[in-house]
């Protein structure tokens, strides 16, 4: 029996926040992450809600499920895709000291990993102005910056390899 076009919306809606979640660090957080009306779990990691959400919507297809509470289950199945989607793509968005807690050294590895992405954008950016400057003293000084951030990168990077040595030593 072929499934309603709105039920295979739904899964395929609910594959892709597990592939979502699965793509981010999920680690514990401090308090629930969801009001009790919206969850009746008490973990704080995003694939314990995810579970929630996963047995409401196998109970929503239970043939025995009577009409009222089939109608209750789609609406609360809707709420808590509408409000993964929304944690998760609020993730980076949150402080430092809002975000789940993981691995030090994972933490360290992303904020080392952004000041590699923005030292490169950086050294793009002045390397761009050094293509259009006009006076040599213009240039002279986008090449003193650029020489600076490649010495800045070198560290980062270098910071970087022997933090990913220290991962792979655990």
């Amino acid at each position: 029996m072929p499934q309603p076009p709105a039920h295979q919306r739904l899964l395929l809606l609910v594959d892709q926040l597990r592939q979502q979640i699965a793509q981010q660090s999920d680690g514990a957080c401090r308090q629930p992450r969801f009001d009790a009306q919206l969850f009746r779990c008490k973990g704080t990691r995003l694939a314990d809600y995810l579970r929630e959400l996963e047995q409401n919507l196998a109970q929503l297809s239970a043939p025995e499920t009577d009409r009222m509470r089939r109608q209750w289950l789609a609406e609360k199945v809707l709420d808590q895709v509408a409000a993964l989607q929304r944690e998760c793509q609020s993730q980076q968005l949150r402080p430092a000291r809002e975000r789940p807690r993981s691995d030090p050294r994972q933490q360290k590895r992303e904020e080392y990993q952004g000041y590699e992405t923005r030292l490169l954008a950086m050294i793009e950016q002045r390397e761009a102005h050094l293509a259009r400057a006009e006076t040599l003293s213009v240039q002279q000084q986008l090449i003193r910056e650029v020489e600076v951030l490649h010495e800045r990168l070198a560290r980062c990077r270098s910071a970087l390899h022997k933090l990913e040595l220290s991962i792979q030593a655990r």
